[in-house]
């Protein structure tokens, strides 16, 4: 009966195909059968035609009941960000314990660090560590923040794909932080339909907490960018950012919730459309703390979006593990990938799972890790 009714192994993101092909020897045309049939030839024929179909008809129920339960693999989307800690050909010597104002170094360091083809040397080990990690997380879609120009990331790309893992598409943003040359990136096997280099607007903040005039100033976001992409059949706008560092106080979180209002501000009009809108990065901040709650949307009338760092999307045996950064023994949640409602209602029921994964892969011949934050992970199976 195989012969006679198959199921196609599912061409890359459809359906199975069911094919009810009958072969021509049981039909009179075409089966080389020729004249009149004796009466127990065409009684033989209708009840083997009968069986045929019946079995048709029992492989036709069978995938329409366990179709439902099959997830496609353009139904599952696993979204990723990684700060890959200053992979940064002209800073990566942070990596290797340095300072990155270089006027702090000893005379040795210096001695060493301008040797001719020593940093493209260490800046290519430090690659290589990072694409090792970025291969074992083997996201589909991978925001990246603190790495360097167009050409460094075309490094990792060539380092990625040396390892079997290839992104046919990426992109980097235009940096305005030419402080530590870092930028942010993404990879992605999906196409990317559209890409904004740089994440529009400015606004302002206060430096001081009175209100003097003279203390208010105003920011952009130095290292942003927002790109779109398709699953299950819609764009989906995934935003990656990095936003100002925890260090420096008052000023620097002040500018952080500025930061955040400039992405919510252009991320709105996509999110009241009911379109999928997905914000990751590296946003240094805390889970409850203003910049996050401005940029997830809980201070103001709009929609907001989901955090999958917390409880409910995490395994009950991993809740200890909600954490991409340790700090003097402390360890927090500064790498983020916010959902909107929208995404997650296209998910099947608890289909929405985070992890975060560990970094084991170290720089060759050193036991510096490839990155000092682990990666954060969330995978959607969608409808």
């Amino acid at each position: 009966m195989a012969s006679v009714w198959t199921t196609a192994p599912p061409p890359a993101g459809g359906e199975a195909v069911v094919s009810t092909h009958l072969p021509s020897p049981l039909w009179g045309e075409g089966s080389g059968m020729r004249g009149p049939q004796v009466a127990s030839s065409r009684v033989g024929d209708t009840v083997l035609k009968n069986q045929l179909y019946r079995c048709v008809r029992i492989g036709l129920l069978v995938w329409a009941a366990i179709s439902p339960l099959v997830v496609r693999a353009d139904d599952q989307l696993k979204l990723a960000t990684l700060n890959c800690e200053f992979l940064v050909r002209r800073t990566v010597h942070v990596k290797f314990g340095l300072e990155l104002d270089r006027k702090e170094w000893t005379d040795e360091q210096r001695k060493t660090w301008e040797q001719p083809g020593y940093r493209d040397a260490r800046f290519r080990e430090a690659t290589k560590a990072v694409a090792e990690f970025i291969k074992r997380i083997d996201a589909d879609v991978i925001g990246l923040c603190e790495v360097g120009s167009e050409a460094d990331v075309a490094d990792l790309y060539r380092e990625l794909a040396a390892l079997g893992l290839n992104y046919a598409h990426r992109a980097v943003c235009d940096s305005t932080d030419t402080f530590t040359g870092q930028h942010v990136a993404v990879l992605s096997k999906r196409k990317l339909d559209h890409v904004d280099k740089v994440i529009p607007g400015r606004e302002r903040y206060d430096r001081e907490l009175d209100n003097d005039v003279d203390g208010e100033d105003d920011t952009g976001i130095s290292k942003g960018m927002h790109v779109t992409f398709e699953a299950a059949g819609q764009p989906v706008h995934f935003y990656v950012a990095h936003l100002a560092s925890e260090r420096g106080g008052h000023e620097r979180d002040a500018q952080r919730i500025a930061q955040a209002s400039i992405i919510r501000r252009h991320y709105l009009p996509h999110l009241n459309a009911g379109a999928f809108v997905v914000v990751a990065g590296d946003l240094n901040d805390h889970p409850n703390e203003p910049a996050i709650r401005r940029i997830r949307g809980r201070d103001d009338i709009w929609p907001d979006l989901a955090n999958t760092g917390a409880v409910k999307y995490f395994p009950k045996d991993k809740l200890d593990t909600r954490w991409t950064y340790e700090f003097l023994g402390v360890r927090e949640q500064l790498d983020y990938i916010l959902i909107s409602e929208s995404l997650e209602s296209a998910a099947r029921s608890q289909g929405v799972r985070a992890s975060t994964l560990p970094v084991t892969e170290k720089v060759v011949g050193t036991e510096i890790p490839a990155t000092d934050h682990r990666a954060f992970i969330v995978t959607l199976d969608l409808k």
